[in-house]
């Protein structure tokens, strides 16, 4: 009976690997729902936990487990002779589910795709390769996937030998690539470092794979490195056609900032209050929000436009002329603006809450045009940094 158990346990291990972080997850949510005040209360409070459980098994501790997983499998000589099978799965869990780890990551985090050059906002950080270089990068990894597939899915009797030597070649170049965006993103983004690090162990592996079931296999690594550097060159030729210069792996990683292997400063970023809708809509796109100046609040530049100013002005003359109702507003519209504001993630939604506010701004206008003697006066020297304005609250 145990050996039927630990033959089906064998046979089925990426399966368990995959089921216990999930559980895991699910067991961790219960005992810190069971270990609160309120505890849980009815089936809404109970899907609740085991959704919250199931995101954080996926997105959490499954990828803890592939690492293991997979520094297992590296290091295990007989799993390396035997396992193969098992190994192939492993690796496409890991390149699959890292990557759309990879982009819901992204999608939440602070990290744009824009150059050092360019001023970001608030805790925004620049991208951690020149977006220039993307092509370079592009064409090194597809070559270094090519060669895993190939050493991976091929088996090595039926696959000629300059082939493995020149597919091995590739998949040195991927490992060095991914040493590089590992050792890069433990400067800022510990969690994005670690899908470079698991693709760096699945390189690892196969060559290890392959050394261990190929006759000749410490002669084919060997040539495998000294063909990796003409192959690079080859590479970089190639890319030298198409616009890219001949440095380029290199300024990849130098030409940014806010990273371990960065050599530039980027400007700093400009600051605005992700409480109130107006603030942010000010980040939108150029062309559509129209930013007019730099201002300052709280001592800190944050990007001023029309719509800005003319609702700060607004709310400067409702507290000087009617300081109850504005409070009264100012306390409806913290509680209110602020669930919908800290939405706003991108340009694209800045630009809609900045076309949806525009009637706001018209009635704005008119009331300053109706009841302040110098309503441009008044809305020009609003975030100047010197005049202060009735109201101290900004919108």
């Amino acid at each position: 009976m145990f050996r039927k158990i630990q033959n089906h346990f064998r046979k089925h291990l990426n399966l368990y690997v995959a089921a216990g972080p999930l559980l895991a997850g699910i067991t961790t949510m219960f005992s810190f729902a069971l270990l609160s005040v309120n505890g849980m209360e009815g089936p809404a409070a109970l899907s609740t936990v085991v959704l919250v459980g199931t995101v954080f098994g996926w997105f959490l501790f499954y990828p803890a487990a592939l690492t293991l997983w997979n520094v297992w499998q590296l290091f295990c000589r007989r799993y390396q002779e035997e396992a193969l099978a098992t190994a192939r799965i492993t690796d496409a869990a890991t390149i699959l589910w890292g990557a759309v780890c990879v982009v819901c990551y992204l999608a939440v985090s602070d990290v744009r795709m824009a150059d050092w050059t360019e001023t970001l906002v608030n805790s925004q950080v620049h991208t951690p390769i020149a977006t220039w270089t993307v092509p370079t990068i592009c064409t090194i990894g597809t070559a270094a996937f090519l060669g895993y597939l190939i050493l991976r899915f091929v088996p090595i009797k039926k696959l000629p030998p300059l082939c493995c030597v020149f597919a091995m070649a590739a998949m040195y170049l991927g490992i060095g690539l991914c040493v590089l965006f590992t050792i890069q993103l433990l400067g800022g983004e510990f969690l994005l470092a670690v899908y470079p690090f698991n693709l760096l162990l699945v390189f690892a592996k196969t060559v290890r794979q392959v050394c261990m079931q190929h006759e000749q296999g410490s002669r084919i690594t060997g040539l495998a490195f000294l063909l990796m550097w003409p192959l690079l060159g080859l590479l970089t030729m190639i890319l030298i056609l198409f616009g890219q210069k001949p440095d380029s792996l290199i300024q990849a990683w130098t030409q940014t900032s806010d990273w371990t292997l960065s050599l530039q400063k980027a400007p700093p970023n400009v600051q605005y209050d992700e409480h109130y809708l107006c603030t942010v809509a000010a980040g939108g796109h150029r062309k559509v929000v129209k930013p007019l100046r730099m201002g300052e609040r709280h001592g800190h530049r944050i990007v001023v436009n029309r719509q800005l100013l003319v609702a700060n002005a607004f709310e400067d003359l409702l507290a000087e002329r009617l300081p109850n109702v504005h409070r009264r507003l100012r306390g409806f519209y913290d509680r209110c603006g602020y669930p919908v504001a800290r939405h706003i993630r991108s340009r694209w939604t800045a630009d809609l809450v900045y076309l949806l506010m525009k009637p706001l701004e018209y009635f704005f206008v008119i009331v300053l045009y109706l009841f302040d003697p110098a309503p441009e006066d008044r809305i020009a020297v609003q975030y100047l940094g010197k005049y202060p304005p009735a109201a101290k609250r900004t919108v």
